[in-house]
């Protein structure tokens, strides 16, 4: 079964190296948000099984705030990457039950193994 993801991600060259190693992986690329605003218009347009969602946007946006409106309005959870996942930021993400977080660089293997569990995790639910 292949997972339908949502990408959101500010740095372009980032999510376009994600929907590569998504696609390689067998999975969709539903759509690649930017900002909170994109994030949601894609969600709603192509709704994603799970979203790789960055801690800091584009428009001075959060990907906490991105990630809230997935779970609350479309229960889509997400796989949280970021340079900056301290203790802190887990506390506040663990509201929205993320599936998993990865640190940047994201390497391919790493989010193999996120993917794969998390579609496992996700037919199980």
């Amino acid at each position: 079964m292949s997972l339908r993801v949502l990408i959101v991600e500010d740095e372009f060259f980032i999510a376009l190296d994600l929907q590569d190693q998504v696609e390689d992986l067998g999975h969709v690329v539903t759509g690649i948000a930017r900002d909170v605003g994109s994030c949601k218009t894609c969600a709603e347009e192509q709704p994603p099984d799970l979203a790789l969602m960055d801690l800091r946007l584009a428009n001075g946006s959060s990907g906490i705030d991105a990630s809230r409106w997935l779970y609350e309005v479309l229960g889509v959870r997400c796989i949280f990457i970021s340079g900056n996942l301290d203790d802190e930021a887990r506390e506040v993400l663990s509201a929205v039950e993320p599936l998993a977080f990865l640190g940047k660089p994201i390497l391919k293997h790493q989010l193999g193994r996120e993917l794969s569990r998390c579609r496992d995790r996700l037919v199980r639910e």
